[in-house]
């Protein structure tokens, strides 16, 4: 018995000797964290994403609107085919720049298996030089189960500024005038802060709470609508009636959300800005070979 008494004694003082202090490693990542939140993930690669983005949309809706897309259509091939449409309008009568990135199935929520489309929605900056909004929608349901659930996940950023690059007109160098360069950022400009993204939540889970809870969400519906409990989803426009059931804000002081979660919403925004800029530059690179097919189309002589 004194023995066991011993023992047990021994070991509390160990554990009550051990060292309470932050570890230097800790505070170092603590140090971090408080430096990107009070930065609000700012990041210059995004800048430089918004300005190549916004730059090469510019040039695309170029081409539309000099009628080169639709003449490329009309004349290259011997039969001809329907022009591609690029830009559409939402509800306020705003332009916007429609890329439907990736449909499939995934099972990240495994055992469970969804069926998913990804589509972003990009609005031009006035100068057509970068982006004055970014909406990134996330559609899936599950494949299989008695109960088909709906869900909409939505990555927004109302202010995707961009600091344009430094402007060089009438600069020489070596007697040189300067490369006007478009992709790239003036760093004597800070990098735009991103805490104002954030990110919304919809479900058809939202229909079966109360029904008092649907009225006052959806009281603009038709009584069918209200009646079945029906989801409207959007299609080729980001106009949409149903409110978001959920929403986050990346850098929000009244409900700070873990750090990790943070850093989820900005590489997500980051990695998807980069296939939208890897996509938008082949849509642009096949617009201007199209262009060039259809130039040479004239001068086929004989």
């Amino acid at each position: 018995m004194k023995i066991t008494l011993i023992f047990l004694l021994l070991v509390g003082i160990e554990i009550y000797a051990l060292p309470t202090t932050i570890k230097l490693e800790e505070k170092q990542y603590y140090e971090y964290i408080k430096k990107i939140r009070s930065r609000k993930f700012a990041d210059r690669e995004i800048d430089r994403l918004h300005q190549s983005i916004g730059t090469m949309i510019g040039k695309i809706q170029g081409y539309v609107v000099g009628n080169k897309v639709r003449d490329a259509a009309r004349y290259n091939d011997h039969i001809p085919s329907d022009e591609q449409t690029f830009f559409y309008k939402d509800k306020e009568g705003k332009e916007y720049f429609l890329l439907e990135l990736s449909q499939g199935v995934t099972r990240e929520d495994y055992p469970n298996e969804h069926v998913y489309e990804t589509k972003a929605y990009l609005y031009l900056a006035e100068d057509k030089k970068g982006l004055s909004r970014v909406i990134i929608q996330m559609n899936r349901v599950n494949s299989s189960g008695n109960i088909y659930v709906k869900e909409m996940r939505r990555i927004i950023n109302p202010t995707p500024f961009s600091p344009g690059p430094p402007k060089v007109e009438g600069e020489k160098e070596l007697d040189h005038p300067k490369y006007q360069e478009e992709n790239i950022t003036d760093l004597s400009i800070p990098a735009d802060e991103n805490g104002d993204i954030y990110v919304e939540f919809y479900t058809s889970n939202d229909f079966y709470l109360d029904d008092k809870g649907v009225e006052d969400r959806f009281k603009d519906r038709s009584p069918e609508e209200k009646e079945t409990r029906y989801v409207v989803w959007t299609d080729k426009t980001p106009d949409t009636k149903t409110k978001p059931g959920l929403v986050r804000k990346l850098i929000d002081d009244t409900d700070i959300m873990p750090f990790d979660l943070q850093k989820k919403i900005y590489l997500t925004y980051r990695d998807i800005l980069r296939e939208i800029d890897s996509k938008v530059k082949s849509k642009l690179h096949l617009i201007e070979l199209n262009n060039h097919r259809t130039i040479y189309k004239v001068m086929e002589f004989n």
